[in-house]
């Protein structure tokens, strides 16, 4: 107990918000493992040899060879010859661009709409959110494949496709937000004083919602990253003979290369489980770090 007639310190934290949330996420001990996970992989596939990945060698005793037979092919190679570690660390840069443009492309639809909707209110609101819940209505993935065929295959616009279908979800968390803030103190406050609306967002809602941009963008990389594999395996993605980690995963629909080849998709195989645990665990970091009411943080 504390002498008669002095009050114990009170202990009282002046960082701020952002330091504060660095201090919870370092805290958060899977967040660190997703965050280094994630990085390794990153550092592997940028520095993985393209030339590497789609030179082909047929002559006799290269095509088709395990793990450790072959001198400079550690992970072994594939029915054309090809360096199935060359063409892992390169299929997962592709993946990687195509989950993080994806996401951007969401991202950017999802908040536009959602701070629209939000801000303005009434019709406009009741009319975007509606097409929201039609987007919705759709399950993703059956949604993708079918403007795939539509559209046909491909790189870009797999990026595109895969951003335009999939920024729903984030719309109407930003709505959320936008509408919450709206109707705060400072917000009137600025009304009062005559900010404009455009200014109003852009200085005032935008770096609010930012928080919670990031933690759907984040779960949102891990989902584009199944939705690129899923989609190559069905030839509807990213072509060969440029690779990815889903069309890397399309010669397991042979049964012989199930059972007897399992070096040709392994490889790919866990770095898309590793890839997809570490985002969602950094998901997770993000959002207990941006969660004001954590009690993590004594």
């Amino acid at each position: 107990m504390a002498p008669l007639g002095l009050e114990p310190a009170v202990h009282v934290d002046v960082a701020s918000p952002g330091k504060r949330a660095l201090r919870r996420f370092l805290r958060h001990r899977l967040a660190i493992v997703g965050l280094i996970t994630i990085t390794v992989i990153t550092l592997l596939a940028v520095i993985g040899s393209e030339e590497a990945a789609l030179t082909l060698n047929l002559r006799m005793g290269f095509p088709n060879q395990p793990p450790s037979s072959l001198e400079g092919y550690p992970l072994g190679t594939d029915a054309l010859g090809r360096d199935i570690l060359a063409r892992t660390l390169v299929g997962g840069r592709i993946s990687i661009l195509v989950a993080f443009i994806s996401v951007a492309i969401a991202a950017g639809i999802g908040t536009a709409v959602g701070v629209t909707a939000g801000y303005v209110g009434g019709w406009v609101d009741v009319a975007l959110m509606r097409f929201v819940d039609i987007v919705l209505s759709f399950p993703t993935i059956l949604l993708l494949l079918v403007v795939a065929f539509l559209v046909g295959p491909g790189l870009v616009t797999m990026m595109v496709m895969i951003g335009l279908v999939t920024w729903a979800p984030g719309a109407r968390i930003i709505r959320g937000q936008v509408l919450a803030l709206r109707e705060t103190t400072f917000i009137e406050a600025a009304r009062v004083v005559g900010v404009s609306g455009p200014r109003m967002i852009m200085s005032h809602i935008l770096p609010i919602i930012v928080a919670p941009l990031v933690v759907f963008a984040t779960f949102g990389v891990a989902t584009v990253i199944v939705f690129e594999a899923s989609l190559s395996y069905l030839g509807l993605g990213v072509q060969p003979p440029t690779p990815s980690w889903g069309n890397l995963l399309q010669q397991t629909r042979v049964i012989t290369v199930l059972e007897r080849y399992t070096w040709m998709w392994v490889p790919p195989a866990t770095l898309i489980v590793l890839m997809v645990l570490a985002v969602n665990f950094v998901g997770d970091g993000l959002r207990d770090a941006f969660d004001q009411r954590s009690t993590s943080e004594r």
